[in-house]
This record gives C-alpha cells, sequence and structure tokens, in this order.
C-alpha cells in the first residue's frame, strides 16, 4: 500500500516540475530582454536596486568584521604601549628610591667621622629573623674580620667571615653578638644581645637603675670591636 502511495505521487510530480521548469525559463528569457531594450538610467537603478537586496548585506558584513580586526589590533598596540609605560614607571620609581636611599648615606657619611666603604647586602640566611647577610665586597676592597657594619638607622652587626670577593655579616640579631652599649640618657651601661626574633635586650642592668621607655641606646666603646658611638636603637619596653 505504501509503494502504490508512493508511486502515484511520484507519477503525479513529473508534469508539475516541467511546467515550473517552463515558467521559469520564459521569465528570465523576458527579464533579459527587457534589459537590452531598457535605457541606462533604468539599467543602473535596476543594479542598485539588486545590489541593495543581494550584495550589500554581505558587504556591510565584511566591513564590520573590518573594523572589529582594526579595533583589536588598535587594543593590541595601545595594550602594549600601556604595558611599556608601566614597566617604565616602575622602573624609575625603584631609580627614585634607589636616588633616595644613595642621598641618606651620603648625607650620613658627611656626617659620620669614621672612614666608611659603601657595600651592598646580596644575600641572607633564609631564616625568618635572618641574623647572617652576605654582602659585595671581600679582602680586595679592604674589609677585614671584626669590622662593625653600620646603615643610616645605626648599627646592624659586624663582619664575621672574609672571603676574596664577598664577606659574611653577623648581625645583631644573631645568638652570639654581644655589644657594649649605654643609655644616652641615664649613662646606665649593659649589654645588648638577641634573645630570638627581632627584639633586643639591654641586659646586666640591675632593676633599680634609671631605664626608661623612648630612651636611646648607643655602643659604650668598652669593646674591642664597636667604637663608641653608634646607635642601636631605643627602649620599648623595661
Amino acid at each position: 500500500m505504501t509503494f502504490f502511495l508512493f508511486d502515484i505521487l511520484a507519477r503525479g510530480r513529473g508534469p508539475f516540475l516541467k511546467e515550473k521548469s517552463s515558467a521559469t525559463f520564459f521569465l528570465f528569457l523576458v527579464l533579459s530582454l527587457l534589459l537590452l531594450v531598457l535605457p541606462l538610467k533604468v539599467k543602473e537603478s535596476l543594479s542598485e536596486i539588486v545590489f541593495s537586496f543581494t550584495y550589500a548585506p554581505f558587504y556591510s558584513v565584511a566591513n564590520q568584521i573590518g573594523e572589529l580586526h582594526d579595533v583589536h589590533q588598535v587594543n593590541r598596540v595601545l595594550n602594549e604601549k600601556v604595558t611599556r609605560l608601566t614597566l617604565e614607571n616602575s622602573r624609575l620609581q625603584e631609580k627614585e628610591r634607589e636616588n633616595e636611599r644613595l642621598r641618606q648615606v651620603l648625607g650620613f657619611k658627611s656626617e659620620s667621622s669614621y672612614q666608611l666603604i659603601p657595600a651592598e647586602a646580596v644575600a641572607a640566611d633564609p631564616e625568618r629573623f635572618p641574623s647572617l647577610i652576605w654582602i659585595n665586597l671581600g679582602e680586595k676592597d679592604g674589609i677585614r674580620k671584626g669590622m662593625p657594619v653600620i646603615n643610616i638607622d645605626g648599627l646592624i652587626g659586624r663582619v664575621s667571615e672574609v672571603l676574596v670577593g664577598s664577606s659574611v655579616v653577623q648581625l645583631l640579631y644573631h645568638p652570639n653578638c654581644r655589644v657594649a652599649a649605654l643609655d644616652t640618657r641615664s649613662r646606665v651601661q649593659g649589654i645588648v644581645r638577641s634573645k630570638g626574633g627581632v627584639m633586643l635586650n639591654l641586659d646586666n642592668v640591675p632593676t633599680e637603675e634609671d631605664v626608661k621607655v623612648g630612651d636611646e641606646i648607643y655602643t659604650s666603646g668598652f669593646s674591642k670591636i664597636f667604637p663608641e658611638g653608634l646607635k642601636i636603637g631605643q627602649v620599648l619596653k623595661v
């Protein structure tokens, strides 16, 4: 039953398709003849109409794609410029900080009566509160074991080991570091040492001695290593 119905439909479709093809051919033939005899201005108008309905949408999409590509290129160039300017700004800020540090060091050097050798810390031990650092100067630069090491804030340690081109500095936080110290207000003397962490203790001071919060502690000079008058810190707790 299904095959018979399909056969009827198939056979019934033939004449219709032939008539439709003939009509389409005749229509195109008529349009071609009209285009041959129509005036030039009419032909141009018809061409514009055909273009607006057929090619114009695709042309518009192509233009939009081209514009998006141009915008993407501009954004990429701008992003590169922003990145370069950001890096340059960071570099200039670091230069400014370095210049400020140099100005402070030069100012400290002009006020100091000691012969100073500028050095730079290049490494530190990996502990949470490092007690050893390495500097970029050694024996060839005139560095000797036991030399005190200072910065613009005061005493930070002493040279504990000297190599040819570098040295090891033992900081005040090192458990083996001891400094003879003096309270500049009351003239009370003691020994500064570390008990762990970043705080230092002023030991060997009797409880009845006059030491107050805010007093400044300097080296007393009663040592073969540290000269007198180097700032160590300030009393934070009694």
